[in-house]
């Protein structure tokens, strides 16, 4: 008898055990909490929103550089509509000096002439004809931080735009390093915040690393 009821006892404190243990304590009764997203998941869902909102407002102000040396090699390229009035910047190791260029600008090619060429700066600084050319906003940079989520908008060789992004990785006041990889045809391509403001352009290392040229050096040039 005494072996029985320890049985019992036994069996109805494991069982008193387990029904305060998931699955075995749910109550039909009781309703399930709700499925929350997380503070992160919400803050890149904004990011990448925010993102794609300014890469939308930012294609046209980047046009698209074909090059030709005097030796007849091709390349591709880009460049930023950083004026209204149509001045363009564009990589000066991309662009040297007794090359020929066509300058693609939406779905057009622009009639140009070079302004400046500054080889210790790495720029060339184009103006196209016409006028009303669309751009953005300059980029405050000394508000640079490392992190800064940016990205960048360029033109393809076969027509129409690329988008890449990334954060920054280091930078002086002479260039931005970032953590974007790319193809030697994203060179010159502008690089913004994520509200598309301007950073400047990019130049692509023989690894594929772009970096920046900042827009102050840009706006220095022109004496802007």
């Amino acid at each position: 008898m005494i072996s029985l009821l320890s049985g019992a006892g036994g069996g109805a404190l494991v069982f008193s055990y387990l029904s305060g243990v998931a699955p075995f304590n749910y109550n039909t009764g009781e309703s399930v909490a709700p499925v929350r997203i997380t503070e992160k998941e919400e803050t890149v869902i904004q990011e990448n929103k925010a993102l794609k909102e300014a890469a939308a407002k930012v294609m046209g102000v980047a046009v698209g550089i074909k090059i030709t040396t005097s030796q007849g090699a091709v390349a591709n390229g880009s460049g930023v509509i950083f004026t209204s009035d149509g001045m363009v910047a564009v990589p000066y190791s991309l662009f040297p000096p007794g090359a020929s260029a066509q300058v693609a600008a939406g779905d057009k090619i622009a009639s140009f002439e070079v302004v400046k060429r500054d080889k210790a700066q790495n720029l060339v600084i184009l103006k196209l004809g016409g006028s009303h050319w669309p751009t953005a906003g300059f980029y405050q940079l000394e508000n640079l931080k490392l992190g800064e989520r940016i990205f960048m908008v360029g033109m393809l060789a076969g027509g129409g735009n690329f988008v890449n992004e990334g954060v920054v990785r280091d930078f002086t006041s002479e260039i931005i390093n970032t953590n974007i990889q790319e193809k030697a045809e994203a060179a010159g391509s502008p690089v913004f915040d994520i509200e598309g403001n301007i950073l400047g352009i990019a130049v692509i290392d023989k690894m594929g690393n772009a970096s920046v040229i900042p827009i102050s050096k840009i706006k220095e040039l022109v004496e802007l």
